[in-house]
């Protein structure tokens, strides 16, 4: 107990001190700031993808970030750092300390209004940016975007809400999350007049739209995400555990993070495990070695893996949640699995059409080059690049 006490006592005096360091030599970065963004994370993840892909699109504003969650990995922290200013807040926000959160909050609204040249705060994921919307300024621009309503953070969603009156536009990433939205809003009383608030822009990626169809010499089947409860990848050993009994010359393969930990259970069902991929060309490569890309989720928004893989020919196999159906049609650029509550129906529908398009190579081929062709039409990067600045600079300086 006395231990604990000394732990919470030092991560609360740690906080003072970073508060007072963020007051001397931080506070100057979001005053000359044209933009503001406020979001959770930096580490490896599709979200995180999005966010920096917002931020390239309008890199040449002055951009500082707020980071409000402490991440898993600093592998996106370079990137972010290369385009915007950064600032770790998560370091200054603690359970032990409510006088030093809400001091944070006054220091960094008044920073914004006091700020000559921010022109747009845009939050993502994280419950602080809501916490100090209210106290912005009204001709500041405020934006945020939601990926997914998952229904497991009823905070975030009172928050959106909240919001529905005071945010100047509500970025969705499909249709589904769309009528998400608005639902919350209708069995909430929420007028219908701020529904014309929320837009939709779909994910995109950078696509060389001179990169050709790879042929590939064997099967090989990957599975990129963390390791997380509604990710289920205990479902991709499953699936691989039993094809490899009947075609042990298949080869499975995980990348991601949070994976270390179970790297005895990956092996033991006959994958291989290859860590964390950041580096661009080492992603690339990897898509272009496999034939499958299997999502196993309980939910989604749209994985960024689906359009990375589908770029290069790789067959996504995909549970049939959030917007995944929007994009993929079963057997023409991909396939959907139904999302049975008993996993082991889901795990012998994957088996079942895996076998099948392993033993029809004239199908197979078909949907590789569906895919691909359907990534260079839907998911290339400049009309996700156009309608950000449109929204976050409110059609100036573009």
């Amino acid at each position: 107990m006395l231990k604990r006490r000394i732990k919470k006592s030092i991560k609360s005096l740690q906080a003072v001190y970073n508060f007072l360091m963020f007051r001397l030599f931080e506070v100057s970065k979001i005053r000359r700031s044209d933009l503001l963004f406020i979001l959770p994370y930096f580490q490896t993840g599709g979200a995180e993808r999005v966010h920096l892909n917002i931020i390239k699109s309008l890199q040449d504003k002055s951009i500082c970030i707020l980071f409000t969650h402490n991440s898993a990995t600093e592998n996106f922290k370079n990137e972010f750092s290369n385009l915007a200013k950064i600032i770790e807040v998560n370091t200054i926000l603690t359970k032990n300390n409510s006088h030093i959160n809400q001091s944070l909050k006054k220091v960094i609204c008044k920073s914004i209004n006091q700020s000559r040249s921010i022109t747009s705060v845009f939050g993502s994921n994280t419950n602080f940016f809501y916490e100090v919307l209210p106290k912005i300024k009204k001709n500041i621009n405020k934006l945020d975007l939601i990926h997914a309503i998952s229904g497991e953070n009823p905070a975030i969603e009172q928050h959106y809400l909240d919001s529905s009156e005071d945010i100047t536009h509500r970025i969705v990433i499909n249709k589904k999350a769309f009528d998400d939205v608005s639902h919350i809003y209708k069995v909430n009383s929420i007028s219908e007049e701020f529904l014309s608030k929320i837009k939709i822009i779909e994910n995109a990626i950078p696509i060389d739209l001179n990169d050709t169809l790879a042929e590939r010499d064997m099967i090989r089947i990957g599975f990129v995400g963390r390791w997380s409860k509604e990710k289920r990848p205990e479902i991709f050993l499953k699936i691989a555990s039993e094809i490899k009994k009947i075609k042990p010359e298949v080869e499975f393969e995980m990348v991601g993070i949070g994976m270390k930990s179970n790297v005895s259970e990956i092996n033991r069902s006959g994958v291989q495990f290859l860590g964390e991929i950041t580096d661009a060309k080492r992603l690339d490569a990897f898509y272009k070695s496999l034939t499958f890309i299997l999502t196993t989720s309980s939910r989604e928004g749209f994985p960024m893996v689906i359009p990375e893989a589908m770029a290069h020919g790789v067959i996504p196999i995909s549970t049939n949640v959030g917007g995944i159906s929007e994009h993929l049609i079963s057997f023409e650029n991909g396939v959907l699995i139904d999302n049975y509550k008993d996993e082991n129906e889901i795990v012998t529908k994957f088996i079942d059409t895996i076998d099948k398009l392993i033993n029809d190579k004239g199908l197979t081929a078909k949907i590789s080059k569906n895919a691909f062709n359907y990534a260079r039409k839907h998911f290339d990067i400049g009309t996700f690049n156009q309608k950000y600045r449109d929204l976050v600079l409110g059609n100036k300086g573009n």
